[in-house]
């Protein structure tokens, strides 16, 4: 056996002449890198590549309510914003009134009234201005009601029951008594300023002549609630009468306003107020019994010696020097003599009906007793009067009273 390569036939490629029956030649099986797209398998790092998700190991677990979860919260918040921007933009009397109808006891010395007598809303800003007082005197204790005139706890009330005054004492929240002061007195007027340790809000007050005969009017009285608590009672009634002098009293001569109110019992200072719930007088005398007339003495009386007794301690009184008698049907002050020397000398003659001063009505001479009264000497005034050949305004300057 020889180790001699045997030599091709002359027919027959060798080796070196690229015969094509070898590994890349057409006809060998096929090898190396394929298509992915062409196999059914991939090799580990072919996965992920292209547009193939990812795979996610340790993938968190699904919820599948999750979403309705959600939907479900935002639902109900939109719900909850609609309904507040409903209660934003609704009426005011459509909304509930905190405490309106409820006895509370609030930090002011008053307490709203109870569902047995719920307090008209006009009424209630001068109810919120009403403070009860109690005073002791040798002939034992009273109660009295102030109703606020000025800032810094200034109410007024009448003033006879304050005379030998021992003891006297604001009702606070919960029946508490706290003390209070007599800042001055005024006999002629019955009026009283008084101060309190509760700086009150300051009651509206409107003019005493914007009621008459026949008006509709409330009364404001405070009634006891629930222990020590006090309710503020309101009771509507009529003007009986206005601008009638009173006959009897301290304040005998000063004008006053007549009312029907049906409530049994009445305190002195209790306020009466118009329709619109204004103060327009307190409560002078109250003649006992349900549906009897009570007396009032009249707003612009009781303001105009309120604010003389705080700046000054007591009222100056300004004089015009004038007297007469009502003209027929309250239309004024009939002049039936004038005094020589006088300021209203050689300014006003016998005859003329006085129907305003300083712009404010006049319709009796009480009413115009009043008008000057709370009015110091050097004042100027305009009087309007009334005569058969017209009106006309007469300036005059008051004196001293004597």
């Amino acid at each position: 056996m020889s180790d001699t390569p045997e030599e091709p036939r002359e027919d027959e490629p060798g080796p070196e002449e690229g015969a094509e029956t070898g590994p890349d030649g057409p006809d060998a099986p096929l090898r190396g890198w394929i298509d992915p797209d062409d196999r059914l398998w991939r090799h580990p790092s072919e996965i992920g590549q292209g547009t193939e998700e990812p795979l996610l190991l340790n993938a968190p677990p699904s919820h599948p309510y999750r979403g309705v979860i959600m939907v479900l919260i935002g639902v109900v918040a939109i719900m909850a914003a609609v309904a507040w921007v409903v209660v934003l933009v609704s009426p005011a009397s459509q909304r509930p009134l905190k405490g309106a109808t409820a006895d509370i006891e609030t930090s002011a010395p008053t307490t709203l009234a109870g569902p047995q007598n719920t307090v008209p809303a006009a009424a209630q800003a001068a109810g919120r201005s009403m403070v009860e007082l109690q005073v002791t005197t040798d002939q034992g204790t009273v109660a009295l009601i102030g109703v606020a005139v000025a800032e810094g706890g200034l109410v007024a009330t009448t003033a006879d029951l304050l005379g030998g005054v021992r003891r006297l004492v604001m009702v606070g929240p919960g029946g508490k008594l706290e003390p209070a002061t007599v800042v001055a007195t005024d006999k002629a007027s019955d009026v009283a300023l008084v101060t309190v340790p509760v700086d009150l809000p300051v009651a509206p007050f409107a003019d005493d002549t914007t009621v008459s005969g026949g008006s509709p009017d409330l009364t404001l009285s405070f009634v006891p609630a629930a222990g020590t608590s006090i309710a503020l009672h309101c009771t509507p009634g009529a003007v009986s009468d206005a601008g009638a002098p009173l006959a009897n009293g301290p304040a005998g001569g000063m004008p006053s306003i007549s009312s029907t109110p049906t409530a049994p019992e009445l305190a002195p200072g209790d306020p009466l107020l118009n329709a619109s719930g204004a103060v327009v007088g307190i409560l002078y005398e109250a003649v006992p019994g349900a549906g009897s007339p009570a007396t009032f003495l009249p707003s612009q009386l009781v303001v105009g010696v309120a604010d003389d007794l705080r700046s000054k301690n007591r009222v100056v009184q300004g004089w015009l020097g004038v007297s007469g008698s009502d003209a027929p049907g309250g239309t004024g002050a009939m002049v039936e003599q004038v005094v020589s020397n006088g300021p209203a000398a050689g300014r006003l003659q016998q005859g003329q009906v006085i129907v305003a001063v300083n712009a404010l009505p006049v319709r009796t001479m009480a009413e115009l007793r009043a008008r000057v009264y709370v009015l110091p000497p050097g004042t100027a005034v305009a009087v309007s009067v009334q005569e058969g050949s017209g009106s006309k305004v007469v300036g005059i300057t008051l004196g001293p009273s004597s």
